[in-house]
């Protein structure tokens, strides 16, 4: 007689809202690894600097570098607390396939999901990577293709088995 542990499952529905909150997860780890957008508003913040510093501070120079300096800070937040959640909610309501209730299990070896329609497991050693925060986890199957598993549908307990999971597969945490 042997004392399997039954395969943790969870069953939810993604709303607008979780793919908004993926997709800041994404952001967040694409600004965190990536130096690109990082050079862009440092450049753009050190000229906007340069120009009022030069022109002597020069009213109508000075009012121009202060504004870059605002472009330079308010261009990612407005991206990320405007831009970002109103195309999920576009995104989510065009994708009906994202609209249909998941049911989700997972095991050492995979994580499996399935709908009414279609259902799919994927090795833990297929996927590119993983991230989570207090609101999502997010399979990465490429740098811009992912699974999600909003926390809300998650007990203390599941999540705790999902992350420790995820973390034993030998995963790379992004």
């Amino acid at each position: 007689m042997t004392n399997a542990q039954p395969t943790p499952f969870t069953n939810f529905t993604i709303t607008a809202e979780d793919y908004a909150n993926a997709l800041r997860l994404h952001a967040r780890r694409h600004w965190a690894v990536n130096l690109a957008p990082k050079l862009f508003v440092a450049a753009l913040l050190i000229a906007a600097v340069l120009v009022m510093v030069l022109s002597g501070f020069d009213r109508t120079w000075t009012i121009i570098g202060i504004c870059w300096l605002c472009v330079g800070i308010g261009m990612p937040l407005l991206a990320y607390k405007v831009i970002l959640p109103r195309r999920a909610r576009s995104i989510y309501a065009k994708q009906k396939t994202m609209q249909h209730p998941v049911s989700a299990s997972w095991t050492d070896e995979a994580y499996s999901a399935s709908t009414a329609h279609i259902s799919g497991t994927t090795l833990w050693n297929d996927y590119y990577g993983w991230s989570a925060d207090e609101k999502m986890v997010i399979l990465m199957q490429s740098q811009v293709l992912f699974q999600m598993i909003p926390r809300h549908a998650l007990s203390d307990e599941q999540a705790a088995s999902l992350l420790d999971t995820i973390e034993r597969s030998g995963l790379r945490k992004l």
